[in-house]
């Protein structure tokens, strides 16, 4: 790393300008090239820094009524699902999500809220409903004027403390589709994506707009060489995995343009799915997870450009206030009200 926000690229096979490229045996020549970002974290880092810096202000967006999105993209065993979910003694950006979030709510006097949580996983490009007991599998993804893209029958369950939304997390985990490679124990073979919908209201007045927003927490899984990672016996779970990263590569390239065109959302169920977090009107952070290693030099480089892509991207994010059904927080203050005049 060479400035506290920029990576530059150079030669990986010799730490120079030129030198010889290990697999061909020829003399290459490669020039430096500088790819400037918001942060850059050495792998030192401590997650909750990170969080801090990335996380927590997209958190804090989100509770104001904003869309938002925060995912970790890169190779397999670069560390996307540590970042996400961490460990019992590290938290990631999940765990310390539901914690703030509470927190946030517990300091609001003013607004009462809503929460609604549910966890998917696209496997094969199948989606799996991960809060499901037994009906939750190759869910359809749909669309109308009112909801928007939306899975039909994914459980949204109503929590009320963070030990709840832990606890769905954990048998949510239980099913998701795991494999041993070359490069991990326990390699993610699925994308997920966790989902938290808020609502909020203010305590006082009759005729006053509900807040509807929410915050998608993926877990990418890693693009990978089926040869490089030993899963020759997994090479259908590569190449979905591959396509789907490919698709969202170029779907942030083509928003990366600036130009006005087709972006091709339907080519996956990952970008289908996140179209109303890419398409510019959320507030999204983006965690691009490289490896040190001169082996993975190609695969590194593909990140550093997908990173540099996404930071094109120009966002236009609003809060969203409405009077409509769809906020279960309105609809369960009528219900409650429509009891109490039946029992009086």
């Amino acid at each position: 790393f060479s400035k506290p926000n920029q990576v530059q690229q150079i030669d990986p096979f010799a730490g120079g300008v030129e030198g010889s490229n290990r697999f061909s045996g020829k003399r290459v020549k490669v020039d430096p090239k500088v790819y400037r970002y918001d942060h850059v974290f050495p792998p030192d880092q401590e997650t909750e820094e990170i969080y801090e810096s990335l996380c927590l202000p997209i958190v804090e967006s989100t509770m104001h009524g904003f869309r938002s999105c925060v995912f970790a993209y890169g190779q397999t065993s670069a560390g996307k699902t540590f970042t996400m979910h961490g460990t019992d003694m590290n938290p990631g950006f999940i765990p310390r999500t539901i914690a703030d979030i509470f927190a946030l709510i517990e300091e609001n006097s003013e607004r009462e809220f809503l929460l609604r949580v549910s966890y998917l996983e696209i496997y094969n490009e199948v989606m799996n409903d991960l809060l499901s007991t037994g009906t939750g599998y190759r869910l359809r993804i749909r669309e109308d004027k009112r909801r928007g893209v939306f899975v039909d029958g994914l459980t949204e369950t109503v929590v009320v403390d963070p030990e709840q939304v832990f606890s769905l997390i954990a048998a949510g985990e239980s099913q998701r589709q795991v494999g041993r490679t070359n490069y991990n124990e326990v390699s993610s073979r699925s994308h997920t994506i966790f989902r938290i919908i808020v609502e909020s209201k203010p305590l006082h007045g009759s005729r006053t707009k509900t807040r509807l927003s929410e915050i998608n927490l993926v877990d990418l899984a890693g693009s990978e060489n089926a040869t490089k990672s030993g899963s020759t016996q997994r090479v259908k779970e590569s190449g979905y995995i591959n396509k789907s990263l490919l698709t969202l590569g170029h779907v942030i390239w083509k928003l990366s343009s600036g130009k006005e065109e087709h972006i091709p959302y339907r080519d996956s169920k990952l970008t289908r799915i996140l179209q109303s977090s890419l398409n510019g009107t959320a507030k999204i952070a983006v965690v691009c997870n490289i490896s040190p290693s001169t082996g993975n030099t190609e695969e590194t480089i593909s990140t550093l450009k997908f990173a540099a892509r996404a930071k094109r991207i120009k966002a236009n994010a609003a809060i969203d206030e409405r009077l409509d059904d769809r906020a279960l927080l309105e609809r369960y203050r009528k219900e409650i009200e429509e009891l109490r005049i039946q029992l009086n």
